[in-house]
């Protein structure tokens, strides 16, 4: 988050921050905004630690590819939570990585991320059908 002061109040900004596909995210990244769009690719979460929160949104066509956003650990199963796709509730449950799906993604789709120090929890909407999924 960003700090501004002015007219001795104090206004907390987003940062907002174009998603580096290929890399893997810190503590430092807790509390940004992630705009994914462009040819897709695998952004790899920082191990859970209490308090951190993510938010991933569609700010562009996804044009080639899925953007996925991966547990640093394949076959731990610790994303839950619940995605809105289409209208529908479904349910994230031992989860390895979270995908916006190229061909069905929507500008504004998003996906916010938390963490108690264990699991991660995802809460997320997409406009379309397979718009967002949860695999693993």
């Amino acid at each position: 988050m960003a700090t501004t002061i002015s007219n001795d109040v104090t206004r907390i900004f987003s940062k907002y921050e174009a998603i580096s596909v290929g890399g893997t995210l810190t503590a430092a990244d807790s509390g940004k905004v992630f705009k994914v769009s462009g040819t897709g690719g695998t952004v790899t979460l920082p191990e859970p630690f209490a308090g951190l929160q993510l938010k991933f949104v569609t700010t562009g066509d996804l044009s080639s590819a899925d953007t996925v956003i991966a547990a640093p650990t394949a076959g731990a199963d610790k994303i839950e939570g619940s995605l809105i796709v289409n209208g529908a509730v479904v349910d994230v449950d031992a989860a390895d990585q979270i995908n916006f799906v190229h061909g069905s993604d929507n500008l504004g789709d998003f996906v916010e991320i938390t963490s108690d120090g264990t699991n991660y929890f995802a809460f997320g909407n997409a406009l379309n059908s397979g718009g967002l999924t949860a695999t693993g």
